[in-house]
């Protein structure tokens, strides 16, 4: 075997097998893409829910703050 042989098959191996690394990297990436996609579509009223809570909790400490100066007024 000749040195440009040798030489040419070790490239074309070492090509081979970065390109099936960058096939299973890439088919990787897709899948949790694809989970991050469900994920996100199934927790799409996460943001309107939170969105009601944070005025409900405004609301709450708006009759906390009442009731204080009420208590306060009497002490």
């Amino acid at each position: 075997m000749s040195p440009d042989f040798v030489g040419l098959l070790t490239l074309s191996l070492t090509l081979s097998i970065h390109l099936i690394g960058t096939a299973w990297w890439a088919a990787s990436m897709t899948k949790r893409v694809d989970y991050i996609e469900k994920w996100v579509t199934s927790h799409e009223h996460t943001a309107a829910r939170l969105a009601a809570l944070e005025q409900q909790i405004a609301h709450l400490n708006g009759g906390i703050g009442r009731v204080e100066a009420l208590l306060r007024g009497r002490g």
